[in-house]
């Protein structure tokens, strides 16, 4: 197998874990390569298991920098419509990450599950109120954090 480089200052890549999941790192500019699969397995250890994801590319365009996986172009995209800009393979075999950029994925995907909470929560909540019933202070704290 051949060695993968890293697109900012082609030194070879070294076997690394990432936010728990295999991928390869640069040793020099601490970047790392993800493939699809490890990508997808950290934004489920982050997300709420019934969250819909939706689309992960918003505003892609090519890159100078050559992809470890195929050479060509990366492909440069706002990570799910977020101010989170990372590159992928032009052919869908994986992502190279920044530095903490691993970290600004789990954040993402951990406050859009956050925000799908509460808007499950206030959905309720007009429900309830849509119906008549009254909901209690107990009932409302629970709303309130996320517990209902």
């Amino acid at each position: 197998m051949q060695s993968l480089m890293c697109p900012i200052d082609q030194t070879v890549l070294v076997d690394s874990k990432t936010s728990g999941e295999q991928s390869s790192k640069c040793p020099v500019c601490n970047g790392v390569w993800l493939t699809m699969d490890a990508l997808e397995t950290v934004e489920n250890r982050a997300a709420n298991a019934d969250m819909v994801k939706g689309q992960r590319q918003y505003g892609n365009h090519e890159v100078d920098h050559p992809c470890p996986h195929c050479a060509e172009r990366m492909i440069r995209f706002r990570y799910r419509g977020y101010n989170l800009e990372i590159e992928a393979c032009p052919k869908e075999a994986g992502f190279w990450l920044d530095e903490r950029e691993d970290r600004e994925i789990r954040d993402v995907m951990k406050r859009r599950s956050s925000n799908l909470g509460r808007s499950a929560s206030a959905e309720h909540s007009w429900y309830q109120a849509k119906r008549g019933g009254r909901v209690g202070v107990v009932q409302r704290i629970k709303q309130l954090l996320g517990f209902n």
